[in-house]
C-alpha cells in the first residue's frame, strides 16, 4: 500500500470513530468520566428531609433539605464504570414517628441510568415513599416505601 492509501484509511477510521462517538453521546449508556448528577427533592409537605449519602470513595455527610427544596451533587464515574452512591433517608412526622429508607441513588448500570432518563437521577421524597423521576418521560415511579424506624436506625 502506498502512503496515500494509508492516509485515506486513517482518515476513514477517524471519521467512523467520531461518528460512533457522536451517536453514543445521545444515548443513556453509562460512560466513564462523564458528569452525572443526583438531585434529592423534598416533597414531604412541611417536614424536613434528612439524609446521609456516600460511595466507596466519597462521604457527602449528613444533610437536610427544607420543605419544597432540593439538594444535588455531581460526580464523574470511575474508569471501571462501577460508581455507586447510596443514601440513608429519614424524616419525623408531626406525630413524632420517624421513618427511614436506605437505597442506591446512582449506579453505573445501563438499566439504572435508563430509568433516570440519562445522566441526571432525580429522587422525590413523598409521605408515601420515594420516587425516581425519569427526565425523558417526565414520570415519577415509586421505588421505595418508608419503613418505621427504630431508635438504632437513626
Amino acid at each position: 500500500m502506498n502512503q496515500r492509501t494509508i492516509s485515506q484509511l486513517s482518515f476513514f477510521g477517524l471519521v467512523i470513530v467520531l461518528a460512533v462517538g457522536i451517536s453514543n453521546a445521545f444515548t443513556v449508556v453509562s460512560k466513564p468520566f462523564r458528569m452525572n448528577y443526583v438531585r434529592i427533592v423534598n416533597d414531604l409537605g412541611n417536614i424536613e428531609l434528612v439524609f446521609h449519602c456516600k460511595s466507596k470513595d466519597d462521604d457527602l455527610g449528613l444533610r437536610g433539605v427544607k420543605p419544597a427544596a432540593y439538594w444535588e451533587f455531581s460526580f464523574r464515574q470511575n474508569v471501571f464504570v462501577s460508581t455507586l452512591f447510596f443514601c440513608n433517608f429519614w424524616y419525623t412526622n408531626f406525630d413524632k414517628i420517624t421513618f427511614h429508607a436506605v437505597f442506591v441513588v446512582f449506579k453505573s448500570d445501563h438499566e439504572f441510568v435508563k430509568e433516570c432518563g440519562g445522566d441526571y437521577c432525580m429522587w422525590i421524597a413523598k409521605e408515601d415513599g420515594l420516587y425516581k423521576y425519569n427526565l425523558q418521560t417526565k414520570m415519577a415511579v415509586k421505588k421505595y416505601d418508608w419503613q418505621r424506624a427504630v431508635m438504632n436506625d437513626v
